[in-house]
């Protein structure tokens, strides 16, 4: 009888057990379904789209992969802008809290203009995070389009920060044997047109890149800057509008070393697609 009773009590449970346990799998395999696989690198990802695309023409090759480059470059280089904003929005924030608290304890060093320009610098900061936050997205969202994978919002790159490429040459004749281009019937080059092309590129990374050593230097005095006006404020030895000054030479010059980055590396991707209109291969 005692037997009976128990199995009466012990099927109901072990029914609930069974459900308990059939839902939390569910859930489990749901969150593990959720989670989103980052992209691979450019290279990684410039061998998967020659594979996507083997059956097209050489032309069409080499304008992909310039722009699965160029949307990794933007990427890439916005993520980090996007981590200087968030930087400099944290000390805007700070340095408010802060002269707010000064002023309302009726310091006469500090003035109601001084505030209202460290919240105007506020605002025109959160305003470019959410631009940036939007460009990053619109990027992600062509670059799956081109290598045919699913979009999410959730979406990152394997590597989010962007380096300068290695392009070594200084002189235009230099990489033209290195690239090939040399072993090309003159028959099939205009110089009129397409060499004249070709050294406008070169031309154009080499400018780019002696942008972005210039901007590698004021990246650093600009950052040495901001530590030293911060470090004052914080110390109550320096004035609001210093800091507001060199918050915005900071995001400015920080922003625009990124910006020299991505141009270099576009105008690098922008010769090899001039030049693989007749290479081998892009």
């Amino acid at each position: 009888m005692h037997i009976n009773k128990l199995s009466k009590v012990s099927k109901p449970l072990v029914a609930h057990f069974c459900i308990l346990f059939l839902l939390l799998t569910f859930f489990i395999s749901s969150s593990l379904a959720d989670e989103v696989e980052p992209l691979p690198g450019s290279e990684k990802a410039i061998e998967e789209l020659h594979i996507l695309y083997k059956d097209k023409e050489l032309s069409f090759l080499a304008e992909k992969e310039y722009q699965v480059q160029k949307y990794y470059y933007e990427i890439q280089s916005k993520t980090q802008k996007l981590e200087i904003l968030e930087e400099v929005k944290e000390h805007f924030e700070k340095a408010v809290a802060k002269s707010e608290e000064k002023f309302d304890s009726g310091e006469e060093d500090i003035s109601q203009s001084a505030i209202t320009k460290l919240k105007l610098g506020l605002a025109g900061t959160l305003n470019d995070i959410i631009e940036l936050d939007s460009d990053i997205k619109v990027a992600f969202l062509s670059l799956t389009r081109i290598l045919k994978v699913h979009y999410s919002s959730d979406l990152k790159l394997n590597d989010s920060r962007i380096k300068p490429v290695n392009f070594k040459f200084k002189d235009y004749k230099t990489w033209f044997v290195d690239s090939g281009l040399s072993t090309i019937i003159a028959s099939k080059l205009d110089l009129s047109g397409f060499e004249l092309e070709l050294k406008t590129g070169f031309l154009r990374v080499l400018e780019n890149k002696k942008k972005l050593n210039l901007a590698k230097i004021n990246r650093k005095i600009t950052r040495a800057l901001l530590v030293s006006e911060a470090a004052n404020y914080d110390f109550g030895i320096g004035e609001p509008e210093d800091l507001f000054e060199a918050l915005i030479i900071y995001t400015r010059v920080l922003s625009g070393y990124y910006d020299s980055v991505y141009n270099y590396n576009l105008s690098a991707a922008e010769l090899n697609r001039i030049k693989a209109r007749w290479a081998a291969q892009p």
